[in-house]
This record gives C-alpha cells, sequence and structure tokens, in this order.
C-alpha cells in the first residue's frame, strides 16, 4: 500500500516582503489547486511575528509527490527577494528525484538543512469527505 509523504519547507520572510509574499503565495495556491489535483494539502503559517513561514505539502504517494514537483526546479531562486531558505523536512518515502532537488537547493543556501524522516511506521491520509 503507498503511503503518504508529507514535507515542509521552512522560511524566513526577508524585511518587507511580507505583502508580496502573501500576494505570490495566493496565485501559487490557485496555481497548485488547479494544476495538482493529487496534492491533498498545501498550506502556509506564519509565526507569531511574521517573519517565519512554513509550507506545509502532504501527498498520498510518492507518484504525486512527483507530479507536485514537476515544473518546480528553480522556484526556491525565484523567491530568494523575498525569502530565504531555512530548510526542508520530509516525512515518508519521498521520490529521489525530488529529496535531491531540495538537497541541492539547501545545499545552495548557507545553513539551510535537509532532514529526512523516510520510515513511517503507521497512519493515514483520508481524502475529505
Amino acid at each position: 500500500m503507498a503511503e503518504p509523504i508529507v514535507f515542509i519547507s521552512r522560511w524566513r520572510i526577508r524585511e518587507g516582503k511580507r505583502a508580496e509574499f502573501e500576494a505570490m503565495y495566493a496565485r501559487g495556491v490557485e496555481l497548485i489547486g488547479s494544476s495538482k489535483p493529487r496534492t491533498a494539502l498545501f498550506a502556509a503559517y506564519l509565526d507569531e511575528a511574521g517573519e517565519e513561514l512554513r509550507i506545509v505539502h502532504a501527498v498520498p504517494d510518492a507518484a504525486a509527490m512527483t507530479d507536485h514537483f514537476e515544473g518546480s526546479e528553480g522556484s526556491s531562486a525565484s523567491v530568494a527577494e523575498m525569502m530565504e531558505l531555512l530548510g526542508f523536512e520530509v516525512y515518508g518515502a519521498a521520490p529521489a528525484a525530488a529529496v535531491d532537488q531540495m538537497r541541492r537547493e539547501a545545499a545552495a543556501v548557507p545553513g539551510a538543512e535537509l532532514t529526512l524522516l523516510p520510515r513511517a511506521i503507521g497512519g493515514y491520509l483520508r481524502a475529505p469527505a
């Protein structure tokens, strides 16, 4: 049985760039919502100070993650003037190509980290009723 994968990207929003980021993210929500039907969750959360951001993604399986990543190569570079990459966390057996992409992106930013927790020990991702 395929297991769900969750990945979280961690960012610091550059000073004065929050409104610009929020506008860009709203466009991203619309694009991903319409073009990545197997992405079960794509949600962003800000800390209380509005400076650190987490984007949480959940997909039902590795094939859906591959679909989610299609066309995303270099997207971190395109937001570099608005945000600084802090790292990625991956929960579940992500496809090698997606892990390699996150590894390259994290390696390009001093201090950014990639944390992998590939071995699921149980759980599920339920489709909305």
